[in-house]
């Protein structure tokens, strides 16, 4: 990945568009993650192309990264109670899951379009 492209591919994978055409809808809906079975503007196999786990596993490497070793200075900090830091993090954990899921696959299908360009072809 060139680090010249970084930046505006994250920012197009924000858009949750059609790789390969850049205007259709790439997702069922916002709470929906599974990609559409085609693009409707070009035709696209968005439904082949499913990253299916890559996504999840780089966040849980993420929230493991990030929420674990905020608990933990949390805790140190200011000790608060069990249910408190349950509620927050939980809430913290899905926040990030629910917003960083769609634009990871988006990201990775952007991706594997750049790179194998004949799987994308419509039927």
């Amino acid at each position: 990945v060139s680090m010249k492209n970084l930046k505006p591919d994250i920012y197009f994978a924000m858009k949750r568009r059609c790789p390969a055409c850049r205007k259709g809808d790439m997702f069922h809906s916002w709470l929906n993650f599974t990609p559409k079975e085609a693009c409707e503007n070009c035709g696209a196999r968005l439904k082949a192309q499913d990253v299916g786990d890559g996504a999840i596993v780089i966040l849980i490497f993420l929230l493991g990264f990030t929420i674990v070793p905020a608990a933990l200075i949390w805790e140190l900090a200011s000790s608060p109670s069990l249910i408190l830091q349950l509620i927050v993090w939980t809430l913290v954990s899905l926040v990030v899951i629910f917003a960083l899921t769609p634009i990871l696959k988006a990201y990775i299908m952007l991706l594997q379009y750049r790179h194998r360009k004949n799987d994308w072809k419509g039927q």
